[in-house]
């Protein structure tokens, strides 16, 4: 599906906080890295404070819609939140993408501009939290998965690792088992 107008600014604003931060994240910058001028900027994006909570509300969104995605591709049963989002998250290497890691980035340094911004981010972990809770997996399993993909998804913005296929693989192995063993375990 090609992206719209407001997906295009906000992967600019995106790419613009990733290389020059948010202090410098100015709608002449998104304008020029988009191609549009101050105004078709300025036409769905009256300041840089809208413009700000707009991505980060992208993100959150991006990140319920991804969880809910997993869910409801899994089987039914015990673990479904749970393997729904190994699924998901870590099937594929080239799910990560550039403007991901630019938008995450961004996320960051927005949440640093105004802590404000994290509430969107909060409840989208708070949904994610209670539906792992729910999932009927011996304590502290699924939290476990969260962690470890939390990890990976900051090793990978921060750049202090590479994500490439055979660590993703190897992550998605252990933490298949381990759901998989403590299902066993519980006899579901």
């Amino acid at each position: 599906m090609p992206k719209n107008q407001v997906d295009n600014i906000l992967d600019a604003a995106g790419a613009v906080v990733f290389k020059h931060g948010i202090a410098n994240l100015t709608i002449d910058a998104v304008a020029e890295k988009v191609g549009l001028s101050k105004g078709g900027v300025l036409y769905h994006f009256g300041t840089k404070e809208q413009l700000i909570e707009a991505m980060v509300q992208r993100i959150a969104d991006q990140w319920r819609d991804g969880f809910n995605e997993g869910y409801e591709n899994a089987a039914e049963g015990p673990g479904r939140a749970a393997r729904g989002m190994l699924e998901q998250v870590l099937s594929d290497s080239k799910a990560w993408t550039k403007e991901i890691r630019n938008a995450s980035s961004a996320l960051f340094a927005a949440l640093a501009y105004d802590p404000k911004l994290l509430a969107p981010m909060q409840e989208v972990y708070r949904e994610m939290h209670q539906r792992l809770a729910d999932d009927n997996l011996p304590r502290g399993v699924a939290v476990t998965v969260i962690a470890a993909i939390d990890g990976m998804w900051l090793w990978w913005v921060l750049g202090l690792r590479k994500l490439d296929e055979d660590l993703i693989d190897q992550v998605r192995t252990s933490l298949d088992m381990l759901v998989e063993y403590s299902m066993e375990s519980r006899g579901l």
